[in-house]
């Protein structure tokens, strides 16, 4: 109930995309900021518009075979093309970008931009992923034509947004040094990553880890529900499902405040929006560590002991030999031989048992 997670004032800014819960304990307990200079972005080259239906070789593509060559770093890719006296300028543009789409070694992404109002298309290239990987103050990508004039023509030589990387600082109380990342999820220290979105400083807090404690309940609300689905299923274990939804109902108002109710069969049933509610308002919390929550688990728990104790206790009566044994009595230790019990009573104790015992490991 009391475990932290990390907190962004402005999720539009910077969004907390992980955290290990086991490191958050060497993290600052004040509040600290993260300092973006410089979000990390992917070269582009953005084509000249064409008017998208006009024919190709009028529009300037000299007509049969083309060879444009792709470099990246010291790699070459080339693409092998030709262009027929009927295509029209998109015609070619989509060619272009199916070819370059359909290597993915490349590492390069193509797409025809069309303006309906206009009828103007434009062939545009990017990096598929963003920062520089390259040397310093050289492009990602170079686009070149080898033979006939496609590059020139769909106006994809020239680069119209540099790749950069992200810069940013994490400051706890101090400037924190200045750090670069070819992405833009970054890592925070501590275990925790986060994704940022636009430049600028965002706070980051260490708030409540109100998911966990929405699991939480979820767990006691499954537990509870097994072992009264078990106690429904076997004969003499009715006693135990009014036990348990006696239990559930005199709690009802408390478990109605953090969006639990009891239906007519004794079964717990979750509202995911008012316990969501409940955990964002701090109830989850008050009810889990009140005196009526301890005594609501006290109670759950004394009853789950008693039955990992004794499940025979609770499973089907016996069959008729193990009452004359016994004198028609059930207090017989369950796992003595000379008690006998048909499969299925076998099978209903060791879901007891074992549901019993989950259900006090819980607590």
């Amino acid at each position: 109930m009391q475990a932290n997670r990390p907190v962004s004032e402005n999720t539009d800014a910077l969004a907390i995309r992980s955290f290990d819960s086991s490191r958050l304990r060497g993290a600052t307990a004040s509040d600290f900021s993260v300092e973006v200079s410089q979000m990390a972005q992917a070269q582009r080259n953005e084509g000249e518009a064409i008017r998208a239906t006009d024919n190709a070789v009028a529009s300037g593509f000299s007509a049969g075979a083309h060879h444009i060559a792709i470099n990246v770093g010291n790699r070459q890719f080339d693409i092998h093309f030709n262009v027929g006296a009927n295509d029209t300028n998109r015609d070619v543009q989509q060619r272009i970008a199916n070819l370059i789409n359909n290597r993915s070694d490349i590492g390069v992404r193509a797409e025809v931009s069309t303006d309906t109002a206009t009828g103007m298309s434009s062939l545009n290239l990017q990096s598929a992923q963003t920062g520089v990987n390259n040397d310093a103050g050289q492009p990602n990508f170079a686009v070149r034509s080898v033979t006939g004039n496609a590059v020139e023509t769909a106006g994809i030589e020239e680069v119209t947004q540099e790749a950069q990387n992200a810069e940013f600082r994490v400051n706890r109380g101090f400037t924190g040094a200045l750090q670069t990342s070819t992405t833009n999820n970054i890592d925070l220290g501590f275990g925790m990553t986060a994704e940022i979105r636009e430049e600028g400083t965002t706070q980051v807090t260490m708030g409540r880890d109100h998911i966990a404690q929405q699991n939480a309940f979820r767990e006691m609300v499954n537990s509870f529900n097994s072992m009264v689905s078990a106690a429904r299923d076997a004969g003499r274990g009715s006693n135990l499902q009014s036990e348990l939804s006696g239990i559930a109902r005199s709690f009802g108002s408390a478990l109605d405040r953090v969006g639990i109710s009891i239906n007519s069969e004794g079964f717990m049933r979750i509202d995911e929006g008012r316990m969501a509610a409940a955990a964002e308002s701090g109830e989850l919390e008050r009810f889990a560590t009140s005196r009526e929550g301890f005594n609501f688990t006290s109670r759950l728990t004394r009853a789950s002991e008693s039955v990992s104790r004794n499940p025979g206790a609770y499973a089907n009566e016996p069959n008729q030999q193990a009452n004359n044994q016994w004198g028609g009595g059930g207090s017989a230790d369950f796992m003595n031989s000379a008690f006998n019990f048909s499969p299925m009573q076998s099978v209903n104790m060791a879901r007891f048992m074992n549901i019993g015992m989950l259900f006090d490991s819980l607590f």
